[in-house]
Parts: C-alpha cells; structure tokens; sequence
C-alpha cells in the first residue's frame, strides 16, 4: 500500500469546507489563546517558564521531546509511566502512523476496533498488515464485544487498535472491559494500541479509569494537546510504554521521520499542562453546557433522532431516522453552511450507514445547533410522512 493511496477522509473534507460557517463536527476543545495561556502561567507562579518562552534558543529541540515536557507529560499517569517511557511527536496523527510503522511489518495481522478516526486502520495498512475489523454497535451501547475479539485473533496477529474514549460515539470501557483486554492481549502476546486523545474529557470525572498503558507493558497509549487541553497549535501528540524497548523503536521512528519539535510549542505545551485544572474544567463546563442543548433537542425530535448520550469527550454518533441517507444528509447541510461527519468519512458498515457525528466541545454549538435546528424544520414538510419510516 502506497502511502497516497488512502488520503485522510476527514481532513479532505475539512479542506473543501474550510471557510463553512457552522463547524457542528468539531471535537477539539475551545482554542486557547496565547495571552490566556500566559496569564494562566504567570498566576500558577510560573515566571520562569514564561520567561524561558520569550527567551528560548531557536536551536533544535531534543529528539523525541524534551526531558523537563516529558516529564510534565509523565504526571498524567499512574505508577508505571515516567519521562523514560514518553516520546513526543508532532501531533497525535504522527504519532499513531509512526507507531505501527515502527512495530508492524508486512504478513503481520492487526485488529481494529471500529468505527474509529481513519488513521487507526491506515497505519497498520502503510505497514503491510492484513486487517480485520471488530465492528462496536449501538445495541450495545458502543462498547467492545470481547469475545468478538478474541475470535478474530489469528496466529499472526501483532496489534490492536482501539480509540477510548471512543470517536465517534463518545462511549467509554469500563475498567473491567480494559483488563479482559489486557489478558488477552498478554496470552497471545499481542500489542494494544489505545489512542486516547479524548481522555480527561469524562462528563464525569469519576469514571475515569486507568489509562490502558498503565495496565500493561503490553499497551501502548496516544495522546495529544489538542482535545482536552484546546492547544492543537503546539503541535504536541505524544505516545507512552511501560517497556522500553519499545520506546526505542517509537524514538527510532521519530528520528526518521519528525526529528524535533519547536521549543515554544513544547513551553506553551508545559504552561498548558501545569494549568490542567482551570483548563480541563472549563472545557468540561462548556461541554456539559452544549449537552443539556442537545438532549433536549434529540428528545423533542425523537421521532427523526436517536443517540446514546456520550459520556466523555464532546462527539456524539447521531442515527437519523429520516427518508434520505445519513451521507445525503451531511450533503445537504454542507450547502446550508453546516458541517458534520457523515458515516463515509468513517467508512461505516451497512448497519451504522444512517448515522453521522456532531461535535459539541465549543463554544460556538449552540449557533451550530440552531442552523441545524432550521434546516430540519424546512425540511420537514418535504420529507412528509416519510420521516421516521
């Protein structure tokens, strides 16, 4: 497989729409601003790091992230994970590729739990790996079927790809579905990769559960600025590993193919960091906010609606119930200045083909939401008896 061969769906879309008014599919936090950021820093005492901003070498950062962002990163996990078993890449889309680039190899087998960000499946393709996909379904509020998993283990099988909390639907494992997990894997000697950019973001902070790297030498965990922390702009992913050698081979990759990073994006990264509190707890307000708007407006149209209320994150996997496709759907809204995911960005199987993603993580939803309210209600006198057939 030729890396062209499979453009990103997402972002090709995002590209044709980039000037759209209404952005109802955006999952990364409300953008920070410099000046907010700074501030923050500065109240938190942080003087020297703010300094060390507007007075740091344009020299190269140190390969694979710098120690002191290392370990700010460090402190976001349980005991097991420290500076030594963090690499840092250029955002979270580098470090996921990369990584089953750097573990896999042609004739290798590979599980992806889907429907899941595009990236999840493509890396383990660019690598050469055969493909078998565990589909999450609805019915079962999207959570992992483990059985399913382990039925679609076969001798080769190097890797599993999983995205919790999850994307599109907002679900999350429980911690008992992650440690089943986890003993499988380790039976049949088997890497779990578990992109995890949406943690820190649960609705409810006390169903937060262990990050899967934590759980096992045998998990590898993704996470990145953009999504609970609003700062995609330092252009700062990063990947864990109890097991160091591991580790070596992620850093190996990064040296062949992202080098270093810029220094202020690692500062900004730490100010950001070191302010998790404020940040995170802002960014779970104007979720919670947005969610109130949106569970009223699917119960008064649940004739033409239906979803399972997310519990972390701020996507939702929407199904509609109306007499044209969910692709048709997202079509016909791009023309109203109203951008959602439709299931082909997710190359959704047959049975998730009426369902498409919104994004409620910022502050401009409830206008997104209004646009998309009008539009359904001019749309329902064309639609007629159909809607909910």
């Amino acid at each position: 497989m030729h890396l062209l061969d499979s453009p990103i769906r997402s972002e090709e879309l995002l590209a044709k729409t980039i000037n759209i008014r209404h952005r109802f599919y955006a999952s990364s936090s409300e953008p920070l601003m410099l000046t907010e950021l700074i501030a923050m820093a500065e109240n938190n005492g942080d003087q020297q790091l703010v300094q060390h901003y507007h007075d740091h070498s344009l020299g190269y950062a140190d390969n694979g992230g710098s120690w002191d962002l290392r370990q700010e990163i460090s402190q976001l996990y349980d005991a097991g994970i420290s500076a030594e078993h963090v690499v840092v890449f250029p955002g979270a889309q580098t470090g996921m590729t990369l990584t089953a680039q750097a573990l896999l190899q042609a004739g290798d087998h590979a599980i992806v739990i889907t429907p899941s960000y595009q990236s999840l499946e493509e890396g383990a393709k660019l690598a050469g790996c055969d493909i078998t996909r565990v589909n999450l379904s609805p019915d079962d509020h999207w959570q992992m079927d483990i059985d399913a998993v382990a039925a679609a283990i076969k001798v080769n099988t190097k890797y599993i790809a999983l995205n919790d909390p999850h994307n599109p639907s907002g679900a999350m494992m429980s911690l008992d579905s992650k440690l089943a997990l986890v003993r499988l894997a380790e039976e049949h000697d088997i890497l779990i990769f578990s992109d995890e950019v949406y943690r820190w973001l649960e609705h409810d902070p006390l169903t937060r559960s262990p990050s899967m790297a934590s759980l096992s030498n045998k998990a590898i965990a993704l996470s990145t600025m953009s999504k609970p922390w609003g700062a995609g702009g330092t252009g700062i992913g990063w990947v864990v590993c109890q097991d160091k050698h591991i580790c070596s081979k992620l850093l190996k990759a990064q040296h062949i193919y992202a080098v270093c990073f810029s220094r202020a994006g690692e500062i900004q990264a730490m100010m950001a960091l070191r302010s998790s509190d404020i940040i995170i707890a802002k960014n779970i307000q104007i979720i919670h906010d947005n969610l109130a708007l949106l569970e009223q407006y699917f119960a008064d149209n649940a004739d033409i609606f239906e979803w399972i209320s997310p519990r972390a994150g701020g996507t939702g996997f929407v199904k509609f119930k109306g007499p044209i496709s969910a692709n048709e759907l997202a079509n016909q809204l791009v023309e109203h200045e109203i951008l959602v995911f439709p299931p082909a960005i997710f190359d959704c199987d047959d049975s998730l083909k009426q369902y498409f993603r919104i994004g409620f993580s910022r502050t401009t939803m409830p206008a997104a939401l209004q646009a998309f309210r009008l539009f359904i209600d001019q749309q329902r006198p064309i639609w007629g008896k159909r809607v909910g057939a």
